[in-house]
Protein backbone atom coordinates (compact mmCIF):
# COMPACT_ATOMS: atom_id res chain seq x y z
CA UNK A 1 0.00 0.00 0.00
CA UNK A 2 2.65 2.52 1.05
CA UNK A 3 4.94 1.52 -1.84
CA UNK A 4 2.23 2.39 -4.35
CA UNK A 5 1.49 5.64 -2.54
CA UNK A 6 5.18 6.46 -2.45
CA UNK A 7 5.53 5.91 -6.21
CA UNK A 8 2.56 8.18 -6.83
CA UNK A 9 4.04 10.86 -4.55
CA UNK A 10 7.43 10.56 -6.27
CA UNK A 11 5.80 11.12 -9.67
CA UNK A 12 3.68 13.99 -8.36
CA UNK A 13 6.57 15.73 -6.59
CA UNK A 14 8.87 15.22 -9.58
CA UNK A 15 6.32 16.66 -12.00
CA UNK A 16 5.73 19.66 -9.74
CA UNK A 17 9.45 20.34 -9.42
CA UNK A 18 10.01 19.95 -13.17
CA UNK A 19 7.14 22.32 -13.90
CA UNK A 20 8.68 24.79 -11.49
CA UNK A 21 12.05 24.52 -13.25
CA UNK A 22 10.43 24.90 -16.69
CA UNK A 23 8.39 27.93 -15.63
CA UNK A 24 11.41 29.49 -13.92
CA UNK A 25 13.55 28.90 -17.04
CA UNK A 26 10.91 30.41 -19.32
CA UNK A 27 10.54 33.46 -17.08
CA UNK A 28 14.32 33.89 -16.92
CA UNK A 29 14.68 33.57 -20.70
CA UNK A 30 11.82 35.98 -21.45
CA UNK A 31 13.16 38.50 -18.95
CA UNK A 32 16.70 38.47 -20.39
CA UNK A 33 15.35 38.64 -23.95
CA UNK A 34 13.20 41.62 -22.98
CA UNK A 35 16.14 43.37 -21.30
CA UNK A 36 18.37 42.89 -24.35
CA UNK A 37 15.66 44.15 -26.71
CA UNK A 38 14.95 47.08 -24.43
CA UNK A 39 18.63 48.05 -24.24
CA UNK A 40 19.02 47.83 -28.03
CA UNK A 41 15.84 49.86 -28.67
CA UNK A 42 16.82 52.44 -26.07
CA UNK A 43 20.27 52.85 -27.70
CA UNK A 44 18.65 53.33 -31.15
CA UNK A 45 16.17 55.89 -29.84
CA UNK A 46 18.90 57.81 -28.04
CA UNK A 47 21.00 57.86 -31.21
CA UNK A 48 18.04 59.02 -33.31
CA UNK A 49 17.23 61.85 -30.88
CA UNK A 50 20.86 62.99 -30.83
CA UNK A 51 21.01 63.01 -34.64
CA UNK A 52 17.78 65.00 -34.94
CA UNK A 53 19.15 67.66 -32.61
CA UNK A 54 22.23 68.14 -34.82
CA UNK A 55 22.81 68.71 -38.50
CA UNK A 56 22.44 65.37 -40.25
CA UNK A 57 23.55 66.87 -43.57
CA UNK A 58 26.99 67.77 -42.21
CA UNK A 59 27.53 64.10 -41.27
CA UNK A 60 28.00 63.34 -44.96
CA UNK A 61 31.03 65.63 -45.32
CA UNK A 62 34.25 63.77 -45.88
CA UNK A 63 35.95 65.39 -42.90
CA UNK A 64 33.06 64.63 -40.52
CA UNK A 65 33.66 61.62 -38.28
CA UNK A 66 31.27 58.71 -38.50
CA UNK A 67 28.41 59.23 -36.07
CA UNK A 68 28.98 57.04 -33.03
CA UNK A 69 30.84 54.58 -35.20
CA UNK A 70 31.00 51.19 -33.50
CA UNK A 71 30.69 47.64 -34.59
CA UNK A 72 27.04 47.37 -33.44
CA UNK A 73 25.44 50.47 -35.01
CA UNK A 74 24.96 51.24 -38.71
CA UNK A 75 23.49 54.29 -40.49
CA UNK A 76 21.85 54.63 -43.91
CA UNK A 77 21.15 58.05 -45.49
CA UNK A 78 18.71 58.82 -48.37
CA UNK A 79 17.96 62.02 -50.23
CA UNK A 80 14.53 63.29 -51.15
CA UNK A 81 14.51 61.34 -54.43
CA UNK A 82 15.01 58.01 -52.64
CA UNK A 83 18.67 57.62 -53.58
CA UNK A 84 21.07 56.06 -51.09
CA UNK A 85 23.58 58.76 -50.25
CA UNK A 86 25.85 56.99 -47.83
CA UNK A 87 26.10 54.40 -45.09
CA UNK A 88 28.30 53.91 -42.07
CA UNK A 89 30.36 51.89 -41.64
CA UNK A 90 31.36 51.43 -45.25
CA UNK A 91 30.41 49.27 -47.08
CA UNK A 92 27.85 47.47 -44.95
CA UNK A 93 24.81 46.70 -47.09
CA UNK A 94 24.17 46.30 -50.80
CA UNK A 95 21.73 48.70 -52.46
CA UNK A 96 19.08 45.96 -52.60
CA UNK A 97 19.48 45.29 -48.89
CA UNK A 98 19.45 49.02 -48.13
CA UNK A 99 16.19 49.50 -50.04
CA UNK A 100 14.66 46.52 -48.26
CA UNK A 101 15.66 48.04 -44.93
CA UNK A 102 14.15 51.38 -45.88
CA UNK A 103 10.86 49.76 -46.84
CA UNK A 104 10.70 47.94 -43.50
CA UNK A 105 11.43 51.10 -41.51
CA UNK A 106 8.67 53.30 -42.88
CA UNK A 107 6.33 52.70 -39.92
CA UNK A 108 8.50 54.93 -37.68
CA UNK A 109 8.86 52.41 -34.83
CA UNK A 110 11.72 50.26 -33.63
CA UNK A 111 11.40 46.67 -34.75
CA UNK A 112 13.52 43.71 -35.74
CA UNK A 113 14.66 42.68 -39.17
CA UNK A 114 16.76 39.81 -40.50
CA UNK A 115 19.04 39.90 -43.52
CA UNK A 116 20.45 36.50 -44.31
CA UNK A 117 21.73 35.24 -40.98
CA UNK A 118 22.14 38.72 -39.53
CA UNK A 119 19.59 40.16 -37.10
CA UNK A 120 19.09 43.88 -36.43
CA UNK A 121 16.91 46.28 -34.50
CA UNK A 122 15.98 49.14 -36.80
CA UNK A 123 14.44 52.64 -36.70
CA UNK A 124 13.76 54.96 -39.65
CA UNK A 125 13.00 58.68 -39.36
CA UNK A 126 12.73 61.79 -41.54
CA UNK A 127 15.26 64.61 -41.28
CA UNK A 128 13.50 67.47 -39.51
CA UNK A 129 15.66 70.08 -41.30
CA UNK A 130 14.04 70.68 -44.67
CA UNK A 131 16.49 73.21 -46.11
CA UNK A 132 20.00 72.55 -47.33
CA UNK A 133 22.77 74.38 -45.50
CA UNK A 134 24.70 75.11 -48.71
CA UNK A 135 24.75 74.03 -52.26
CA UNK A 136 27.76 71.75 -51.74
CA UNK A 137 26.11 69.67 -49.06
CA UNK A 138 23.53 67.14 -50.15
CA UNK A 139 20.38 67.28 -48.09
CA UNK A 140 19.53 64.08 -46.17
CA UNK A 141 15.82 63.41 -46.29
CA UNK A 142 15.59 60.02 -44.55
CA UNK A 143 17.81 58.11 -42.12
CA UNK A 144 17.76 54.48 -40.98
CA UNK A 145 19.63 53.51 -37.80
CA UNK A 146 20.32 49.83 -37.27
CA UNK A 147 21.79 48.07 -34.29
CA UNK A 148 23.15 44.58 -34.63
CA UNK A 149 21.33 42.02 -32.53
CA UNK A 150 23.67 39.16 -33.42
CA UNK A 151 25.59 39.14 -30.13
CA UNK A 152 22.33 39.25 -28.22
CA UNK A 153 20.93 36.37 -30.26
CA UNK A 154 24.13 34.43 -29.64
CA UNK A 155 23.74 35.12 -25.92
CA UNK A 156 20.12 33.98 -26.05
CA UNK A 157 21.11 30.82 -27.94
CA UNK A 158 23.74 30.08 -25.30
CA UNK A 159 21.14 30.70 -22.61
CA UNK A 160 18.74 28.29 -24.30
CA UNK A 161 21.45 25.62 -24.38
CA UNK A 162 22.28 26.22 -20.73
CA UNK A 163 18.62 26.06 -19.77
CA UNK A 164 18.22 22.82 -21.72
CA UNK A 165 21.21 21.31 -19.93
CA UNK A 166 19.88 22.66 -16.64
CA UNK A 167 16.47 21.15 -17.32
CA UNK A 168 18.03 17.77 -18.15
CA UNK A 169 19.94 17.92 -14.88
CA UNK A 170 16.82 19.17 -13.16
CA UNK A 171 14.90 16.06 -14.24
CA UNK A 172 17.32 13.88 -12.29
CA UNK A 173 17.29 16.33 -9.39
CA UNK A 174 13.47 16.43 -9.45
CA UNK A 175 13.31 12.64 -9.29
CA UNK A 176 15.75 12.46 -6.37
CA UNK A 177 14.04 15.36 -4.58
CA UNK A 178 10.62 13.81 -5.28
CA UNK A 179 11.80 10.49 -3.86
CA UNK A 180 13.10 12.23 -0.73
CA UNK A 181 10.00 14.39 -0.26
CA UNK A 182 7.73 11.40 -0.77
CA UNK A 183 9.57 9.54 1.96
CA UNK A 184 9.32 12.52 4.30
CA UNK A 185 5.64 13.09 3.61
CA UNK A 186 4.85 9.41 4.24
CA UNK A 187 6.32 9.50 7.75
CA UNK A 188 3.29 11.17 9.43
CA UNK A 189 0.93 9.17 7.19
CA UNK A 190 2.61 5.93 8.20
CA UNK A 191 2.51 6.93 11.86
CA UNK A 192 -1.18 7.82 11.61
CA UNK A 193 -1.88 4.54 9.87
CA UNK A 194 -0.03 2.57 12.53
CA UNK A 195 -1.89 4.44 15.27
CA UNK A 196 -5.17 3.77 13.52
CA UNK A 197 -4.36 0.08 13.17
CA UNK A 198 -3.35 -0.08 16.82
CA UNK A 199 -6.52 1.80 17.78
CA UNK A 200 -8.70 -0.66 15.84
CA UNK A 201 -6.86 -3.64 17.33
CA UNK A 202 -7.17 -2.26 20.87
CA UNK A 203 -10.83 -1.38 20.38
CA UNK A 204 -11.55 -4.85 19.03
CA UNK A 205 -9.77 -6.39 22.01
CA UNK A 206 -11.65 -4.22 24.49
CA UNK A 207 -15.01 -4.94 22.84
CA UNK A 208 -14.31 -8.67 22.62
CA UNK A 209 -13.96 -9.14 26.39
CA UNK A 210 -17.38 -7.85 27.56
CA UNK A 211 -19.12 -9.40 24.56
CA UNK A 212 -17.54 -12.79 25.33
CA UNK A 213 -18.55 -12.53 29.00
CA UNK A 214 -22.14 -11.58 28.11
CA UNK A 215 -22.38 -14.40 25.57
CA UNK A 216 -20.88 -17.01 27.91
CA UNK A 217 -23.09 -16.07 30.86
CA UNK A 218 -26.18 -15.99 28.66
CA UNK A 219 -25.43 -19.48 27.33
CA UNK A 220 -25.00 -20.74 30.88
CA UNK A 221 -28.40 -19.36 31.83
CA UNK A 222 -30.04 -21.08 28.85
CA UNK A 223 -28.58 -24.40 30.02
CA UNK A 224 -30.70 -24.14 33.15
CA UNK A 225 -34.05 -22.70 32.06
CA UNK A 226 -35.66 -24.04 35.23
CA UNK A 227 -33.51 -21.83 37.48
CA UNK A 228 -35.11 -18.85 39.14
CA UNK A 229 -33.89 -15.27 38.79
CA UNK A 230 -32.42 -15.51 42.27
CA UNK A 231 -30.44 -18.58 41.33
CA UNK A 232 -29.06 -16.85 38.24
CA UNK A 233 -28.52 -13.52 39.95
CA UNK A 234 -24.73 -13.89 39.79
CA UNK A 235 -24.81 -14.34 36.03
CA UNK A 236 -27.35 -11.55 35.57
CA UNK A 237 -25.26 -9.16 37.68
CA UNK A 238 -22.17 -9.96 35.66
CA UNK A 239 -24.05 -9.48 32.37
CA UNK A 240 -25.34 -6.12 33.62
CA UNK A 241 -21.85 -5.04 34.71
CA UNK A 242 -20.29 -5.96 31.37
CA UNK A 243 -23.18 -4.32 29.47
CA UNK A 244 -22.56 -1.07 31.31
CA UNK A 245 -18.85 -1.32 30.63
CA UNK A 246 -19.57 -2.01 26.95
CA UNK A 247 -21.88 1.01 26.78
CA UNK A 248 -19.22 3.28 28.31
CA UNK A 249 -16.61 1.94 25.91
CA UNK A 250 -18.79 2.52 22.85
CA UNK A 251 -19.63 6.05 24.02
CA UNK A 252 -15.94 6.84 24.50
CA UNK A 253 -15.08 5.40 21.09
CA UNK A 254 -17.77 7.49 19.43
CA UNK A 255 -16.53 10.60 21.23
CA UNK A 256 -12.96 10.09 20.04
CA UNK A 257 -14.09 9.22 16.51
CA UNK A 258 -16.05 12.47 16.34
CA UNK A 259 -13.12 14.47 17.66
CA UNK A 260 -10.85 12.95 15.00
CA UNK A 261 -13.27 13.95 12.23
CA UNK A 262 -13.97 17.38 13.77
CA UNK A 263 -17.65 16.50 14.05
CA UNK A 264 -17.82 17.03 17.80
CA UNK A 265 -18.51 20.67 18.47
CA UNK A 266 -17.94 22.73 21.59
CA UNK A 267 -21.06 24.69 22.62
CA UNK A 268 -19.76 27.56 24.70
CA UNK A 269 -21.60 29.59 27.27
CA UNK A 270 -20.83 31.22 30.60
CA UNK A 271 -19.87 28.49 33.08
CA UNK A 272 -19.55 28.87 36.86
CA UNK A 273 -16.58 26.60 37.36
CA UNK A 274 -16.71 26.79 41.16
CA UNK A 275 -20.35 25.62 41.23
CA UNK A 276 -19.64 22.83 38.76
CA UNK A 277 -16.62 21.61 40.69
CA UNK A 278 -18.47 21.85 44.00
CA UNK A 279 -21.37 19.77 42.64
CA UNK A 280 -19.12 17.04 41.22
CA UNK A 281 -16.94 16.97 44.33
CA UNK A 282 -20.00 16.44 46.55
CA UNK A 283 -21.13 13.55 44.35
CA UNK A 284 -17.73 11.88 44.58
CA UNK A 285 -17.54 12.51 48.32
CA UNK A 286 -20.42 10.08 48.82
CA UNK A 287 -18.63 7.47 46.73
CA UNK A 288 -15.32 8.14 48.49
CA UNK A 289 -16.86 7.52 51.91
CA UNK A 290 -17.63 3.93 50.92
CA UNK A 291 -13.90 3.43 50.23
CA UNK A 292 -12.83 5.39 53.33
CA UNK A 293 -11.20 8.02 51.09
CA UNK A 294 -11.27 11.66 52.14
CA UNK A 295 -11.87 14.46 49.62
CA UNK A 296 -10.78 18.00 50.43
CA UNK A 297 -11.83 20.93 48.28
CA UNK A 298 -10.65 24.55 48.15
CA UNK A 299 -12.52 26.19 45.32
CA UNK A 300 -12.48 29.91 44.52
CA UNK A 301 -15.39 31.55 42.68
CA UNK A 302 -14.51 31.63 38.98
CA UNK A 303 -16.32 31.92 35.67
CA UNK A 304 -15.14 31.05 32.17
CA UNK A 305 -16.54 30.79 28.65
CA UNK A 306 -16.79 27.12 27.74
CA UNK A 307 -18.87 23.99 27.28
CA UNK A 308 -20.39 23.03 30.64
CA UNK A 309 -21.14 19.41 29.65
CA UNK A 310 -17.59 18.79 28.40
CA UNK A 311 -16.05 20.43 31.47
CA UNK A 312 -18.25 18.25 33.67
CA UNK A 313 -17.00 15.21 31.75
CA UNK A 314 -13.40 16.38 32.23
CA UNK A 315 -13.69 16.75 36.00
CA UNK A 316 -15.54 13.44 36.35
CA UNK A 317 -12.80 11.60 34.43
CA UNK A 318 -10.03 13.02 36.63
CA UNK A 319 -11.86 12.51 39.92
CA UNK A 320 -12.92 9.00 38.90
CA UNK A 321 -9.29 8.09 38.15
CA UNK A 322 -8.14 9.58 41.45
CA UNK A 323 -10.77 7.62 43.38
CA UNK A 324 -9.93 4.34 41.62
CA UNK A 325 -6.25 4.44 42.53
CA UNK A 326 -6.44 5.94 46.02
CA UNK A 327 -6.35 3.33 48.81
CA UNK A 328 -8.49 3.48 51.97
CA UNK A 329 -7.62 6.39 54.28
CA UNK A 330 -6.12 8.15 51.29
CA UNK A 331 -6.75 11.80 50.44
CA UNK A 332 -7.94 13.50 47.25
CA UNK A 333 -7.49 17.27 46.99
CA UNK A 334 -9.44 19.48 44.59
CA UNK A 335 -8.13 23.03 44.31
CA UNK A 336 -9.27 25.80 42.00
CA UNK A 337 -8.11 29.41 41.93
CA UNK A 338 -7.87 32.34 39.56
CA UNK A 339 -4.57 33.34 37.93
CA UNK A 340 -4.66 36.48 35.80
CA UNK A 341 -6.99 35.67 32.87
CA UNK A 342 -7.08 31.92 33.53
CA UNK A 343 -8.29 29.37 36.04
CA UNK A 344 -5.95 26.76 37.50
CA UNK A 345 -7.54 23.50 38.65
CA UNK A 346 -5.47 20.92 40.53
CA UNK A 347 -6.71 17.41 41.32
CA UNK A 348 -4.23 15.57 43.54
CA UNK A 349 -4.44 12.12 45.13
CA UNK A 350 -2.31 10.06 47.49
CA UNK A 351 -2.77 6.89 45.46
CA UNK A 352 -0.47 4.35 43.90
CA UNK A 353 1.04 6.82 41.44
CA UNK A 354 2.30 6.34 37.90
CA UNK A 355 5.71 5.02 36.98
CA UNK A 356 8.18 7.30 35.25
CA UNK A 357 8.18 5.18 32.10
CA UNK A 358 4.37 5.21 31.87
CA UNK A 359 3.95 8.93 32.57
CA UNK A 360 4.62 10.21 29.00
CA UNK A 361 2.04 7.78 27.56
CA UNK A 362 -0.95 8.16 29.87
CA UNK A 363 -2.87 10.31 27.34
CA UNK A 364 -2.54 7.65 24.62
CA UNK A 365 -5.70 5.78 23.75
CA UNK A 366 -6.15 2.41 25.46
CA UNK A 367 -2.85 2.81 27.29
CA UNK A 368 -2.80 1.46 30.82
CA UNK A 369 0.14 1.33 33.18
CA UNK A 370 -1.63 -1.42 35.13
CA UNK A 371 -3.89 -3.11 32.60
CA UNK A 372 -5.36 -5.76 34.85
CA UNK A 373 -6.33 -3.32 37.59
CA UNK A 374 -7.83 -0.80 35.15
CA UNK A 375 -9.98 -3.45 33.51
CA UNK A 376 -11.20 -4.82 36.82
CA UNK A 377 -12.21 -1.31 37.84
CA UNK A 378 -14.16 -0.85 34.63
CA UNK A 379 -11.73 1.49 32.92
CA UNK A 380 -11.51 1.69 29.13
CA UNK A 381 -8.15 3.43 28.81
CA UNK A 382 -9.81 6.26 26.87
CA UNK A 383 -10.72 8.67 29.66
CA UNK A 384 -7.50 10.67 29.72
CA UNK A 385 -7.45 10.90 25.92
CA UNK A 386 -10.90 12.46 26.07
CA UNK A 387 -9.82 14.73 28.93
CA UNK A 388 -6.84 15.95 26.91
CA UNK A 389 -9.11 16.74 23.94
CA UNK A 390 -11.57 18.68 26.12
CA UNK A 391 -8.76 20.82 27.54
CA UNK A 392 -7.30 21.44 24.08
CA UNK A 393 -10.75 22.37 22.74
CA UNK A 394 -10.94 25.05 25.46
CA UNK A 395 -7.46 26.36 24.48
CA UNK A 396 -6.05 25.20 27.81
CA UNK A 397 -3.22 22.99 29.01
CA UNK A 398 -3.10 19.82 31.09
CA UNK A 399 -0.03 18.42 32.83
CA UNK A 400 0.64 15.60 35.25
CA UNK A 401 3.18 14.84 37.96
CA UNK A 402 3.36 11.53 39.75
CA UNK A 403 5.49 9.32 41.97
CA UNK A 404 5.03 5.65 42.74
CA UNK A 405 3.32 5.09 46.12
CA UNK A 406 3.05 8.84 46.71
CA UNK A 407 0.26 9.87 44.38
CA UNK A 408 -0.57 11.79 41.21
CA UNK A 409 -1.34 15.43 40.52
CA UNK A 410 -3.18 16.70 37.45
CA UNK A 411 -2.99 20.44 36.77
CA UNK A 412 -5.31 22.13 34.31
CA UNK A 413 -5.11 25.75 33.17
CA UNK A 414 -8.13 27.09 31.30
CA UNK A 415 -8.41 30.63 29.87
CA UNK A 416 -11.51 32.49 31.01
CA UNK A 417 -12.14 33.82 27.51
CA UNK A 418 -11.23 32.03 24.27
Amino acid sequence: MFNKTRRQLVVLNSVVLMLFLVIFGIILYVHIEYRLLHQADEAINNTARAMQLSSIDQMLQTDHPEPDADRDTSYLFWDGKGRLLNQYPKPMFSEEEAMELKEHSMDGSVHGVTLGNRAYRMLGFTNSMSEELSGTITHVSYVVVLRSFGDANHMLATLRSDLLIGFSTGVLFSFLAGFYLAGRSLIPIRRSWEKQQQFVADASHELRTPIAVIQTRSELMFKHPQHTVEEESKNIALILKESKRLRHLVEDLLTLARTDSNQLQIHKSEVSVHQLLQEITEQFTLLAETKLVHIRARIEPSILWGDEQRLRQLFIILLDNALKFTPPEGIIEVNSHNISNSIRIVIKDSGSGISEEDLPRIFERFYRGDKSRSRSDGGTGLGLSIAEWIVAAHKGTISVQSQIAKGTEFQIVLPKKQ
